[in-house]
């Protein structure tokens, strides 16, 4: 038996059902309840999934962040900034915050892009396999917002989107390679990971059209990965969270509550953290 794990980074329930994606929902599908993340941001929710637990000390680089200059966008943490932050958010310009909050606070995607990787405080899923593929995480090795991302995500935000999209688009097509090739293989544990969804529909969530093209892509993938499956075999789909309209000027599409989920067993997680217990129980009790 193979296990193998879609994660679609911002994957929208809603799309999928407006749009009626049967591969991508499978035999059952749901929306993920995110109410646990007081912060809904990418590397915490992934390595919810990896270790099965919220990771609170994750969470705390992006508290602290949070509490110093800049009021994120997806945060819902019900705490006031520092005095002194509050005070310099509404004073100094831009590009003096940009320089003070990398001085003195770390980048929390670059701090946890290797969070879990050899961590002895926490087992994740590849723990119980012998034979496991993975192509980054977050937290388990991929940084999702490294300086290159960055660089092309404020031109995005700037009115050029088009290099952010390219970029995603290039990143997709290489890693679809690099899954296709991973199933044929002899692994028991599958997990490929793709964050170029989540990057285009920040500023592209209101051109509905180029998104369904980019779903019903993904909806071909899937068929393309089921026919090189045994019947035997196990596929899950998941994502972090969705997207939903943001009233934000600079960008069209921020992270929704919920994620997706769905199986091709019939099983159903109703939160993140629960896609750990239903693959350690595959390869403590194979069929």
């Amino acid at each position: 038996m193979k296990i193998v794990v879609l994660g679609i980074d911002a994957l929208e329930y809603d799309l999928v059902e407006e749009w009626d994606l049967k591969n991508l929902k499978q035999r059952a599908y749901t929306k993920t309840d995110l109410s646990d993340f007081d912060i809904i941001v990418t590397p915490l929710i992934w390595g919810s999934m990896l270790t099965g637990q919220k990771l609170k000390e994750m969470e705390e680089i992006w508290r602290k962040r949070k509490k110093f200059f800049s009021q994120q966008r997806d945060v819902r943490v019900k705490q006031k900034q520092y005095w002194y932050a509050r005070i310099a958010s509404k004073v100094l310009p831009e590009r003096v915050k940009k320089f003070l909050i990398k001085k003195f606070v770390p980048d929390p995607f670059g701090v946890t892009s290797n969070y879990l990787v050899n961590n002895p405080k926490y087992k994740t899923i590849f723990d119980y396999f012998e034979g496991t593929w993975n192509n980054g995480i977050p937290s388990y090795g991929r940084n999702v917002a490294d300086q290159k991302i960055k660089k092309i995500s404020e031109m995005a935000a700037e009115g050029n989107p088009k290099p952010l999209y390219d970029y995603a688009m290039n990143l997709y097509r290489k890693e679809k390679a690099m899954l296709l090739d991973a199933v044929k293989r002899d692994y028991q544990l599958i997990f490929w990971y793709t964050p170029f969804l989540d990057k285009i529909e920040h500023f592209y969530w209101r051109k509905k059209l180029k998104l369904l093209n980019i779903y019903m892509e993904l909806n071909r993938l899937v068929e393309e990965v089921k026919t090189l499956l045994d019947e035997k075999d196990i596929l899950y789909i998941i994502s972090d969270h969705g997207m939903k309209e943001s009233p934000s000027k600079t960008i069209s599409g921020e992270h929704s509550d919920h994620g997706f989920f769905s199986s091709s067993t019939g099983e159903l997680i109703k939160k993140p953290q629960q896609l750990f217990d239903i693959i350690v129980e595959k390869a403590k009790n194979p069929r």
